[in-house]
């Protein structure tokens, strides 16, 4: 898979990447947001860019970071930015010492159906990020790719026969041709053109981007919310708020009457809270 193949004439949306980032993590409210507003309109990929090969040799000057533990009060700043939750106990109890296992993962989910592999890339950041579990370690690798639907037989041949580590490496070298510094960054590529944004971006900003590479994209309407929540979900309520344009007191607001008519029920995790819906919709 090209880092900016397309499908015919219909722009891609390349996100590089890493699912320990807690930058990435932060933008999966933007994400899902282009999915909804712009639908099988545009196409989304992901090409890992290798985060930390070995926190024994990693140092971050611009976050003071060297070591894991270095890593919670940064998310939890960032926290505050994105506004997704976050649970930091994951660097007390069993904080991951690089980046690359999950990677290769994601890898050898994306040997099978795009659209499970990318449920999977969601659940290994939602696991590590807001559950307090290492998706380094196969077992974890293993239970998030079977409740997502992933033929597991195939998903664990793909680690063990060097596909996923191929793959993996693959991406790597993408990042490093590409000159990415920085994640996430994003690739936009339509027929009109190509357009690139490093770091953290806003929907709008986005948006202006795809319709730079092509005018001809038509903006949805948000479906009713109960139904996001049950194709989404669970969903944090930054999601929500994003998705529905609305500030974060009013999102909670909404949910809550949900959760009152039995339609959603609320989890709270880490410093934020997460909604699933009770008609068996979610992951």
């Amino acid at each position: 898979m090209s880092t900016t193949d397309t499908d015919g004439d219909r722009p891609t949306v390349t996100q590089f990447t890493d699912p320990m980032c807690t930058w990435c993590w932060g933008s999966e409210p933007v994400v899902r947001r282009l999915r909804v507003a712009f639908g099988e309109q545009i196409r989304i990929r992901y090409v890992l860019g290798g985060l930390v090969e070995d926190f024994g040799a990693f140092h971050d000057a611009a976050n003071d970071i060297t070591d894991p533990s270095d890593v919670a009060p940064h998310w939890v700043e960032a926290s505050r930015q994105h506004g997704m939750p976050v649970d930091t106990e994951i660097f007390e109890t069993d904080p991951a010492q690089s980046t690359y296992p999950a990677s290769k993962a994601f890898a050898a989910a994306r040997r099978q159906e795009t659209e499970l592999a990318h449920r999977y890339l969601r659940r290994l950041r939602e696991a590590y990020t807001t559950e307090v579990r290492n998706v380094n370690d196969r077992e974890v690798q293993v239970e998030l790719a079977e409740s997502v639907g992933l033929d597991v037989d195939e998903f664990t041949t793909a680690l063990d026969d060097g596909t996923a580590q191929a793959a993996f490496e693959d991406d790597l070298s993408r990042t490093r041709d590409a000159g990415v510094r920085a994640f996430p960054t994003y690739h936009i590529r339509g027929p009109g053109g190509e357009r690139r944004a490093a770091g953290f971006r806003s929907f709008e900003e986005l948006t202006t981007a795809l319709r730079a590479v092509d005018p001809s994209l038509e903006q949805s309407s948000p479906p009713p919310m109960r139904r996001f929540v049950a194709e989404y979900g669970p969903v944090a309520t930054r999601e929500v708020a994003a998705v529905y344009e609305l500030d974060a007191g009013k999102a909670r607001q909404v949910l809550a009457s949900l959760v009152d008519d039995g339609t959603v029920r609320r989890e709270s995790r880490g410093n934020g809270f997460f909604w699933r819906s009770n008609d068996g919709g979610g992951d």
